[in-house]
C-alpha cells in the first residue's frame, strides 16, 4: 500500500476542487518520492468540470512534486520516505496553525492572496484631506 493510499481512500465518486487539489498535491509529493500513481492523477483531473479547475489541480500536483523534492534534498538521503511524506503532507494539508488575529497560515493549496483578497468594487479608498486641497504654492 502506497503512502497516498494510506492517507486517501481511492473509492471516491466525485470530488470538489478543494478535495481534488489536496489529493493532487499529495500525489505530487508521492511522485517526488518515487511512488507515482498516474491513474489516480488522471482520474482526479478528469473529475474536474472546467479547464480552470483542471489547471488548479495540475498546479497543485506540480507544487507537491516541487515541495517533496525540496524536502528530500534538505534532509539526509537516508531519511525514510514516510518521514519526508509526513513532513510535507502534514505541514500543508493538516489543519494549519493560526498566525495571530485568528487568521490561518497560508497553505500550498490556498488561492494566492492577489485573487483571494480582492477589494470590494464599491469600496472607495480612504483619501487624505490634503489630497483634495490646492498645493501650497497655489494658495
Amino acid at each position: 500500500m502506497s503512502l497516498y493510499e494510506k492517507r486517501f481512500a481511492r473509492d471516491w465518486d466525485g470530488l470538489d476542487r478543494d478535495e481534488a487539489t489536496e489529493r493532487a498535491f499529495a500525489l505530487g509529493v508521492a511522485a517526488s518520492l518515487g511512488e507515482e500513481n498516474e491513474d489516480e492523477y488522471e482520474e482526479i483531473r478528469a473529475a474536474m468540470g472546467t479547464n480552470y479547475d483542471t489547471s488548479i489541480v495540475e498546479l497543485a500536483y506540480e507544487e507537491g512534486k516541487r515541495k517533496g523534492t525540496e524536502r528530500k534534498r534538505a534532509v539526509d538521503n537516508a531519511t525514510d520516505r514516510a518521514d519526508v511524506w509526513e513532513a510535507v503532507v502534514s505541514a500543508e494539508l493538516d489543519e494549519a496553525a493560526t498566525g495571530g488575529d485568528d487568521e490561518p497560515a497560508g497553505r500550498a493549496t490556498d488561492l494566492p492572496s492577489v485573487v483571494a483578497d480582492l477589494p470590494e468594487v464599491t469600496e472607495l479608498p480612504d483619501r487624505d484631506p490634503k489630497q483634495t486641497e490646492f498645493p501650497d504654492f497655489l494658495e
